[in-house]
Parts: structure tokens; C-alpha cells; sequence
């Protein structure tokens, strides 16, 4: 695998792969890819929302409160 992420044309935003994170509980590793693509897809840096958000999931990872599935 050579590292390299696919981005669909018929993206996400980064709130709604937050939204979609959190409400299931859980990040699998197209969420992963989704988020890594929502935040390289847009041409100005993330918002401080964004970026709390994107925080607050890092930080639910961290203490354990999401599942990480493969």
C-alpha cells in the first residue's frame, strides 16, 4: 500500500464526518480517509469550529470513548 488516499468528487464536509463519528460511536478506517479528505479538500485552513471538532474526536479517541474498527 503505498500510503495514498482517494478522494470522491462527491465529498464530505468535516462536520459531517464529525457528525457521523460521534453519532455511531465508533471510526473505521473509511472515516479515517473521510476526515483526511474533508480537511485536504478545502482551500482555506479549517475553521477554529472545525478544528475544535476534529479535536474533540481525537480526544474521544484518547480517553477510549470511540471503538476503532478496521
Amino acid at each position: 500500500m503505498n500510503g495514498q488516499i482517494s478522494c470522491n468528487l462527491s465529498q464530505l464536509t468535516i462536520a459531517q464526518v464529525v457528525e457521523h463519528i460521534l453519532a455511531s460511536g465508533r471510526i473505521t478506517r473509511t472515516d479515517q480517509n473521510s476526515l483526511r479528505c474533508a480537511i485536504s479538500s478545502e482551500e482555506i485552513p479549517p475553521s477554529p469550529e472545525e478544528i475544535r471538532q476534529i479535536k474533540g474526536v481525537f480526544n474521544r479517541l484518547q480517553m477510549g470513548l470511540l471503538k476503532v474498527m478496521d
